[in-house]
């Protein structure tokens, strides 16, 4: 999406034509999917997405990993755990203003 060469890279589908697309693994894919792997909670804001896994480029120069760091992995559990609680309040905000 943003033609900048990578040596990793997110296979996945992003629109209604269900074509495998390679995105970078930064804001190009976190556009496409929300920052989450399988969008999971934010089927609304993407509905076509679906994950299909990392590539590497083996011919890089040096060691290619296609692991999160641990910082990345904590971060998305929060973010996560937060996505889920403004869920439930505002569905608590809801069932609040009927009854």
């Amino acid at each position: 999406m943003c033609s900048t060469p990578r040596s990793i890279l997110v296979r996945c589908q992003i629109d209604e034509t269900q074509k495998w697309h390679f995105v970078c693994p930064g804001s190009c894919w976190k556009s496409v999917s929300g920052g989450v792997e399988d969008a999971r909670g934010l089927e609304d804001e993407h509905p076509h997405y679906r994950y299909g896994g990392m590539w590497k480029d083996r011919s890089a120069d040096g060691p290619v990993s296609a692991k999160k760091p641990r910082k990345v992995k904590e971060k998305q559990k929060e973010e996560a755990l937060n996505r889920s609680k403004s869920g439930i309040d505002s569905d608590q905000e809801e069932t609040d203003k009927t009854s």
